[in-house]
């Protein structure tokens, strides 16, 4: 009798546990489908959308001075750069200061930051200026945008504006 109710025990155990579902595995199709979803109905000038890995450009600081260079990720091909990748891949870098895509006028990229709060109070000015400098280089290696007009409450470290890649010189 004591070896069925640890038998009874071990098969219910085996049960429960074959029965409990992969929510990583599930949340992972889930993304996948989103993303070939958003693919298929992508309005931009390119017809195949393309997540980005990284930034197209990258900033370096010079520990002694604090000069920032920015310096061009060979890993990422300008070819398939749009709007919707490049601001997004920015979003994932930078989680705190979320870029929002208002849209293009001639040469201008006019994007916004709802909650600029980090940016502005937190980040410093080093960091301030580093993820602008970033934000403004990948975004005009945009086909046709020379300039980013940023849109945000200004604070101690950024102020709005229009930047291009002078600015970061």
């Amino acid at each position: 009798m004591k070896n069925f109710k640890l038998y009874a025990t071990l098969i219910f155990i085996v049960t429960l546990a074959s029965c409990v579902r992969d929510n990583k595995q599930e949340t992972q199709d889930v993304a996948d489908s989103v993303s070939s979803d958003v693919s298929s109905t992508t309005t931009e000038t390119t017809t195949t959308y393309v997540e980005l890995k990284e930034l197209p450009w990258l900033a370096e600081v010079d520990t002694v001075t604090l000069n920032i260079s920015l310096k061009r990720n060979l890993q990422v091909s300008t070819q398939n750069l749009d709007a919707k990748n490049v601001i997004q891949i920015i979003n994932k870098k930078y989680p705190e200061n979320q870029l929002v895509w208002k849209r293009k006028s001639n040469d201008t990229a006019y994007v916004n930051i709802p909650n600029a709060f980090y940016l502005t109070q937190s980040s410093g000015s080093l960091g301030a200026r580093i993820f602008l400098a970033e934000s403004t280089f990948s975004i005009t290696e945009i086909s046709g945008i020379k300039v980013v007009y940023f849109d945000f409450e200004a604070g101690d470290h950024a102020s709005p504006g229009a930047y291009q890649r002078a600015d970061f010189k």
